[in-house]
């Protein structure tokens, strides 16, 4: 750190050493106008009228959205049927409530890129812009708790990667496969404590994956469609499918996977051993020519 007088190294201290034996001789002080250390007998070393428009609590943002979301903003209102309707940032809360009660429900209030709805205001597509800061483990605890969240409440998530730009036909295909869809599957994720056994037992959690899904991929990088996911499953198609020992293995692994990621998928050691190996995997692969652009199974 500098020091806030004679700009000399002063540590982690705001005034060096010898100005603040200066201080304690009451040569220097911390000015109780401007907020600033100078010596007792100078001016404050910034104009009052500066000093009042630098100390608002709260400031504008320069815009709502960025820019590269404005193009992906553009995309998607030209891609839904007309009547539909397209909202920026918008707080979970706005959509989505919670069914008991509670007090504090912090949990909703997230905020999501966009939301569609139809002409009568009805959630129908929540649409998530992500970059790579979006395969960091914080950001991931973060998106795959939004996810749990509308997958609860019956609504999908249309997740979009920056890193291939705005491609306007498969943003169209995606959001209108989405809305033919006859009916969202609700998957359990926040059962009330107060369910006992026999009632789990009864009412089995419905599972969300698809039945060619990379379980175990999907559950370390929290979706079916992203790069890392987008390699594996070109891998699995046009690798492993076209030999006997890749056809075992694919049978094994969909045998194996979802009791896997049922009893360990929401724990942080299975992630991160899988993602390390997972990892590894994927960056060979792209090395071979495997692209981790958007794919169709």
């Amino acid at each position: 750190m500098k020091c806030k007088v004679c700009g000399a190294e002063s540590g982690k201290y705001p005034l060096c050493r010898a100005c603040n034996i200066k201080k304690e001789k009451g040569e220097i002080i911390k000015c109780v106008v401007c907020g600033q250390w100078h010596y007792t007998a100078s001016p404050c070393p910034t104009p009052l009228a500066d000093i009042d428009n630098d100390s608002y609590l709260y400031d504008l943002k320069k815009a709502l959205i960025s820019k590269s979301e404005q193009a992906f903003f553009d995309a998607i209102r030209a891609s839904v049927p007309e009547g539909y309707c397209v909202f920026p940032q918008i707080n979970l809360a706005s959509f989505i409530k919670r069914t008991d009660g509670a007090r504090f429900q912090n949990e909703l209030f997230r905020n999501v890129d966009f939301l569609i709805t139809d002409g009568e205001y009805r959630p129908k597509i929540v649409v998530e812009i992500n970059d790579q800061t979006h395969l960091n483990p914080d950001r991931r605890e973060r998106d795959e708790k939004v996810q749990k969240i509308c997958e609860e409440a019956g609504i999908p998530i249309l997740k979009l990667w920056t890193s291939y730009g705005v491609n306007e036909e498969y943003i169209k295909g995606k959001i209108h496969e989405l809305l033919e869809k006859a009916e969202t599957v609700r998957v359990h994720h926040f059962r009330d404590e107060s369910t006992t056994a026999d009632t789990a037992i009864f009412s089995p959690q419905p599972r969300a994956q698809k039945s060619k899904g990379c379980y175990v991929a999907t559950c370390v990088y929290g979706s079916y469609d992203c790069p890392p996911v987008w390699v594996l499953r070109r891998y699995r198609d046009f690798a492993l499918s076209n030999s006997r020992r890749g056809k075992a293995f694919i049978r094994l692994y969909y045998a194996v996977s979802p009791m896997l990621v049922d009893l360990f998928g929401e724990r942080r050691w299975f992630k991160r051993v899988c993602q390390t190996i997972l990892d590894k995997m994927v960056v060979r692969l792209r090395n071979d020519g495997y692209e981790d652009t958007p794919y169709n199974d």
